[in-house]
């Protein structure tokens, strides 16, 4: 493998950190998905399979925001919870639409690439917990339904192929 000068360097680490933050970002979303889909939608388990895999399609093909939406006209929300993602869809959608826009002076200096690296370093990992903890709330859920974490594991693979094959 080639090496890399330190620009270069810190270029590759900025966008890396970016694409990882950017892909945490997205399972945050695709758990909002599964949650809406399937574990606060009454209709979801008493639907076909056919059905259950329309609901999931339809849901999965929705922004973070609208999926935010849904989940707080489907249950309350804790206020802690709440807030968070309230936050996490600003701090996705800044990432998203205007981050490069804003850091464009940075991304000019080192010590501004080094500062982008921790930041977006950070945001993976806000991103990362929220994940987590949403991937929690949803498998225990389930289980309380009676749906073994093998169904569950088998299901979120599942839900990954469709989001695939509909790209």
């Amino acid at each position: 493998m080639e090496e890399l000068d330190d620009d270069s360097y810190q270029n590759r680490e900025t966008f890396a950190r970016y694409g990882l933050a950017m892909y945490h970002a997205q399972c945050v979303e695709k758990s909002l998905a599964i949650l809406v889909s399937c574990v606060f939608n009454k209709e979801f388990l008493q639907s076909t399979h056919d059905r259950r895999e329309e609901i999931q399609g339809e849901e999965f093909s929705k922004t973070m925001g609208r999926l935010l939406n849904r989940l707080k006209k489907q249950i309350t929300i804790p206020p802690n919870l709440g807030k968070t993602l309230s936050d996490s869809l600003k701090k996705r959608n800044w990432l998203a639409h205007d981050y490069f826009l804003e850091r464009g002076i940075q991304m000019m200096t080192p010590k501004g690439k080094k500062k982008m690296i921790e930041e977006l370093t950070n945001l993976s990992d806000y991103f990362s917990k929220l994940d987590a903890h949403l991937t929690k709330i949803y498998e225990n859920a389930m289980k309380k339904l009676g749906i073994s974490e093998t169904e569950i594991d088998e299901g979120v693979k599942r839900l990954i192929q469709n989001a695939k094959e509909n790209i």
